[in-house]
Order: C-alpha cells, then structure tokens, then sequence
C-alpha cells in the first residue's frame, strides 16, 4: 500500500501537485483505451491509496506466457492434446469480465498450428452466461483484431439450439452450447476476481453458466443451495470456498461432461496485463490459480477515512459490485466517492438480476422501493462522464446515490461536507481487488 508521503513525493516528480491542488492518477476507460486520468484533491487532505498486494507485479512477455501455455498443470501439453484433431473450440469470457484473452491466444494458435490445425477450425465460442450477446467490436477487443481477422467466431445462445447432456448430480438438467460441444478439442480461456457463487470467477464457470442454456443456469443458480459453511476462518479472515461448493461442483461436473481438454487462467494485475497464467485441467488450473490470486488481489481495507472514493476499473460494466467498497474503512457520516470512467456504463442486461427486480408489475414502484443502503454515509457520489439516469435507478445502486458528469462538482461538494479538511482513501481498482481472504484448498 502507498503511504500519502510516498505518494506525494511520487506525484511531485511528475509534476502531479501545484498550488492547492493534487493530482491523483486512477486507470479508466478499461477496453476503451485503458488511459490514466488524473483527479484533482485539495492539496491539503490526506490522500491513502489502498493498492492490492500484488501492486507492481510485472506484466509477463512473451517468452513467460509463451511457456505457460506450454507448460500445463494436470494435462498434456495443448500440441499433443490437439495431434490428430481437426476442429477446436475456445470458449471466452465477455467484457463485463477484464480478461486479456488477448495476450494468450496468440501462443494458443501457436500450439495449435503444431498440431496441424488450421485457423479456420479455430472457432471462438462467446461464453456469456445470462448476460447479453457480444458484438464484432466487443469480440475484437477481447481477443484481439488478429484473432478475429483469422479465425471465426459465434455468439452462444441460451435459449435454443442446446446439447442435452443428461441430469447432474445435483438435479441440474444440462443443456450446453452444441457447436463448442461437437467440435474435436474443447478449450476455455478466461480469469480470476472474486465471486459470491463460486468463491472465485473463471474455470469450470465459462461453461456453466458461460455456454449453458437459461434452464441450466436458473438451476445451478437458484436451486441448488450451498450447505451451511463458516464465512470466516476462526480469525476473522473470510473464505473463499471454490472447492467444497455445490454450485461449483455442478460447474466442474457441467465442464467434465461436455469434456473440456484444456484450460488456460489469467491472473491480471492494475493495468489488466497478465502477471500469472496457468494452463492445464479445467479443475486444477483454476486451483493453482486461485492459490496466487488469493494474495496478489487482497487489499487491507483502510480505517476512519472521511471520504473513501472507489474507481470501479477494470469492470465498471458491472458497477453495481463496487459500491460495497464505499463501507470499507469509512467514518460514521463520512462520503462515498464511486468513480465509473467507463462509456459502456452499467453493461445491459443480466437476465437473472434483471428478471428477479424488473418483473413487469411497475418499474416506478419498484425503483421507489430500493432501500437506503449506507446509513452511516452522509451522502454518496456517483462521478461518470457518460452518466445516464438508467444507472441511477439500477436496483442494486442506493437509492440515495446522486451523480455528476463533472469531477469539479463532485469535489465542491466534498469540500462542502469536510470544510476543515479529509482524510480519503482510494481503492483504485476495486473492480478486482477483494480483501484479505483465504481458500478453502489448504
């Protein structure tokens, strides 16, 4: 974590604090140019920027993401799964997710074309879930102008056209994407944040609920109940369960049926280059994975701020995540700042989300219904270039949140609300930052 002093001295050098102003640099605009903006603050507040423990890790080249596709854990090297194929599969995460799947496709192809394959039977699988369907654009960005030039891809559909793959273990009747499903080699591509339902994101998930029909994914959702387990370790620490949880077992039972050969997993840092890949099993891959991104994503909280600003970068798509961020270390009638530089906005639709709050009885109603969500916070500021008033009646955003489409605004009324001075603590990435945490693995 930075110290204010470091952080000032940092800033000096680079000519970031002038006469009664400081400059604090935050990345935005993720897949739109990933650029650094600079925020202005009174020079005279304590600024406290909460960096992630891995912060500074170094991106890895070519050569280290090259022998991690070569190099797999618990499967046979990608060359020697794909001799003798002749057709293969990659499913892929969408934008609400800051994958670079850009930065290991290449060394995919790579492996692939040793084999023998040819890039018109590399197909490229969307894996969305119960989010909407992606562009050409959106495609292009994921993976990379290059890939999109070479190879083709299609967008999955939940509703119809759907494999049967038989009843899971867990009452799920499987329903999967049928052109991943008839292809020779199946392979994922995809990356680690934290996540409610299956402790951690990616792995087994690209298929279910990524390539899954909507039947499937309500089940494995909302049917299927993880049994009681212990949020916290004795110490306090909070566990991330992604091996004993019946909602990921239905995931991996989803990924082993349809029979998914290899699997590749990017642990991403600040600026969304990948710092850790591991290939290999669907299972274990993501395990090894995990293991390091338990640590390299923690983030201590900080304690007694009077302003706490979270920049919702690299997943502003999903903005509705982080404003639980706002009550990480916030003083009782202190100000909530959540930064969205993101010309996507909160992404479209999520058909479960949306279908459980928008059920079609009053829209007005229920946006009138939300419930304040910080008590404690005495006002809570939504700072967004590309604000629209969709965002604001989001159900899940608090429905005391009030937005700006200027950061000068948002500062005039800071400084309104702590006229002698704040101390503010920023979370500059909280899109995938999570607090200290611990798996259930060891």
């Amino acid at each position: 974590m930075s110290t204010r002093r470091a952080f000032l001295a940092g800033a000096a050098a680079t000519g970031a604090v002038r006469a009664g102003v400081q400059r604090v640099p935050l990345r935005t605009h993720e897949w739109f140019g990933d650029s650094v903006e600079e925020f202005e603050f009174p020079a005279g507040w304590e600024v406290d920027i909460r960096h992630m423990r891995g912060f500074g890790t170094p991106p890895l080249s070519p050569g280290g993401l090259r022998q991690a596709i070569r190099n797999p854990t618990g499967a046979a090297p990608l060359r020697e799964l794909a001799a003798g194929k002749r057709t293969v599969a990659i499913a892929f995460d969408d934008l609400t997710r800051p994958t670079p799947a850009s930065a290991v496709v290449p060394f995919l192809v790579e492996e692939l074309h040793a084999a023998g394959i040819a890039d018109e039977n590399v197909l490229f699988v969307t894996a969305y879930g119960a989010h909407y369907q992606m562009n050409g654009l959106e495609v292009a960005k994921k993976l990379g102008e290059e890939a999109v030039r070479r190879h083709p891809w299609i967008n999955h559909n939940i509703w119809e056209n759907l494999t049967d793959f038989g009843v899971t273990r867990a009452g799920n009747h499987l329903r999967l994407n049928p052109y991943y499903a008839a292809a020779d080699l199946r392979l994922t591509i995809s990356g680690l944040k934290a996540h409610g339902t299956p402790g951690y994101g990616g792995g087994p998930k690209l298929i279910l609920p990524g390539i899954a029909g909507m039947d499937s994914i309500r089940h494995m959702h909302l049917k299927i109940a993880r049994a009681p387990k212990p949020p916290h370790a004795p110490d306090g620490t909070p566990i991330f369960y992604v091996r004993d949880n019946e909602q990921r077992q239905d995931m991996i039972e989803a990924a082993r049926r349809v029979g998914v050969a290899y699997s590749v997993q990017i642990v991403y840092g600040a600026d969304r280059r990948p710092v850790h890949v591991v290939s290999g099993d669907v299972v274990e891959a993501h395990h090894a994975a995990a293991r390091y991104a338990v640590n390299h994503l923690a983030t201590e909280y900080a304690r007694d701020a009077d302003v706490v600003v979270v920049n919702a970068y690299p997943k502003g798509s999903q903005l509705h995540e982080h404003f639980g961020w706002g009550s990480r270390g916030l003083k009782d009638g202190g100000s909530v700042v959540v930064i969205n530089q993101n010309p996507m906005g909160e992404y479209v639709w999520h058909y479960l989300d949306e279908a459980k709050f928008f059920d079609g009885s009053s829209y007005f109603k229920q946006r009138a219904a939300r419930r304040k969500r910080f008590p404690q916070a005495g006002q809570v500021l939504l700072y967004s270039q590309y604000l629209q008033a969709r965002e604001l009646d989001h159900p899940y955003f608090p429905p005391e949140t009030e937005g700006f489409r200027d950061w000068d605004s948002v500062i005039a009324r800071l400084r309104r609300a702590h006229p002698n001075g704040a101390k503010v603590a920023i979370y500059p990435y909280a899109g995938i930052q999570h607090g200290p945490a611990r798996l259930d693995l060891d």
